[in-house]
């Protein structure tokens, strides 16, 4: 990550709204997301839903995948179909 999720988020609600009332958080909000995202990062719950678990486990690779490439692949699973069980 080259650049701090801070900064990413400062520039994203600076960016997506320049009045100085009334401002829009949903908009600047949605900058924030949409900023992280293309910084390679993702907005998920700290726990996963049972959804969520449910589904990867059934789409991971099983077999003879080292512990490590076990671990990225679930990872990797996981967050990528996060926003599919998370209202």
């Amino acid at each position: 990550m080259s650049e701090p999720i801070v900064e990413i988020i400062a520039k994203s609600i600076k960016n997506a709204d320049k009045s100085f009332f009334n401002e829009d958080y949903i908009k600047q909000a949605k900058a924030v997301v949409d900023g992280l995202r293309k910084a390679g990062l993702e907005v998920v719950p700290i726990t996963p839903p049972d959804a969520l678990v449910t589904y990867a486990s059934e789409n991971i690779p099983f077999g003879r995948l080292r512990p490590t490439d076990f671990i990225r692949t679930m990872y990797s699973t996981m967050v990528a179909n996060a926003r599919k069980f998370v209202s």
